[in-house]
């Protein structure tokens, strides 16, 4: 199949807003860029804590103990709830202006973030971890409301065209909310990774 050259020219996007080719490119590859990041301190906190736990780094601690791999676990659950979450926030509203299609990966992976770093920083059990969660839980309700409203503003405000996608991003958002209450109940009341990682440090 021939593909058009597009570069340079302009392209309709929904309601007929015109936009570089070029400049929704530059948005996917920094808004992808940032949520690789955001994957990738997932996926080393969870490794840090399962080799720790079946004692190949950090021989003789735990996670849930002090030692240099909690600290680092605990660092990277403040990078999460702190700096990631709230950047996915703005990105993926971003992105939802531009009517970039990349906003529904980021509103999705905010979940998960929130999940394992709210894991990293309240299994850490540092003297510091619990008010530093109280703190970033705050925060990451505040921006949560404040999307969650510009979302609902912008849904009051579409036209015909653009109604379903905005109404998509609102409900994703509020959607948001339940998943939010069930993770943190999950995490305080039964805390399943705790119980996962306890298990592989006694039968491995």
């Amino acid at each position: 199949m021939i593909t058009p050259n597009l570069k340079g020219k302009r392209v309709q996007i929904f309601n007929e807003r015109e936009t570089l080719l070029s400049e929704v490119r530059a948005v996917d590859r920094t808004a992808s860029l940032a949520a690789l990041a955001s994957k990738a301190l997932l996926f080393l906190g969870l490794v840090l804590i399962l080799l720790n736990n079946m004692g190949f780094i950090a021989p003789g601690s735990y996670f849930g103990t002090f030692s240099w791999v909690t600290a680092v676990v605990f660092l990277i659950g403040l990078i999460i709830n702190f700096v990631a979450i709230p950047h996915l926030y703005f990105s993926s509203f971003q992105n939802f202006k531009q009517e970039n299609a990349y906003w529904d990966s980021e509103t999705f992976l905010i979940v998960p973030s929130f999940f394992f770093g709210t894991f990293f920083l309240y299994g850490s059990k540092i003297f510091i971890a619990l008010p530093l969660l109280i703190a970033s839980v705050l925060m990451i309700f505040v921006v949560h409301y404040k999307f969650l409203r510009l979302s609902w503003e912008f849904l009051l405000k579409s036209s015909n065209e653009a109604f379903l996608m905005e109404r998509e991003y609102f409900l994703s958002l509020k959607y948001l909310t339940a998943y939010y209450l069930l993770l943190l109940t999950l995490l305080l009341l039964i805390n399943p990774l705790q119980l996962m990682f306890v298990w592989v440090r006694m039968h491995i």
